[in-house]
């Protein structure tokens, strides 16, 4: 199912995101954040069904999302040196499933909201992104 005024389900996009699609199947995608929303490392995993929250998934989308979630995370830290992976979901401007995954490190300023905060809409330089881009996906294709 899929809602024609939704952006999550707009297929295909006017541009992908940064580094490409780094999970892309049946079921998820998941990609970098633009440069101008968060930190390098920022990224967003998307149900590709419209859906609003997890209480709505499919017996396979539940069966396998903690499992794509893991490899990303798992890759993130890899990719970036994070401590940490903060995860934030809120559906709000767009009632489609995606959560944010932000990458946090001991020797950052804050933790917890006030990090998502002070991260969000702060931005990093393009050329940082696509490189951390490229060393996530790298850590996916070395599972």
């Amino acid at each position: 199912m899929s809602d024609d005024s939704c952006w999550f389900c707009a297929d295909p996009r006017t541009e992908p995101p940064p580094g490409g699609w780094l999970v892309d199947d049946e079921l998820w995608r998941a990609g970098h954040a633009p440069a101008s929303y968060s930190c390098a490392g920022t990224m967003v995993l998307e149900s590709r069904r419209h859906v609003l929250d997890a209480s709505g998934f499919t017996d396979e989308e539940a069966a396998s999302y903690g499992a794509v979630l893991g490899r990303l995370v798992g890759a993130m830290r890899a990719g970036t040196g994070c401590d940490r992976v903060y995860q934030w979901s809120t559906m709000d401007k767009y009632p489609h499933f995606h959560v944010w995954l932000l990458p946090w490190w001991r020797t950052s300023g804050s933790r917890g909201p006030a990090y998502l905060a002070e991260t969000v809409f702060h931005g990093a330089p393009e050329h940082d992104v696509d490189r951390t881009a490229a060393r996530i996906r790298d850590a996916l294709l070395a599972v």
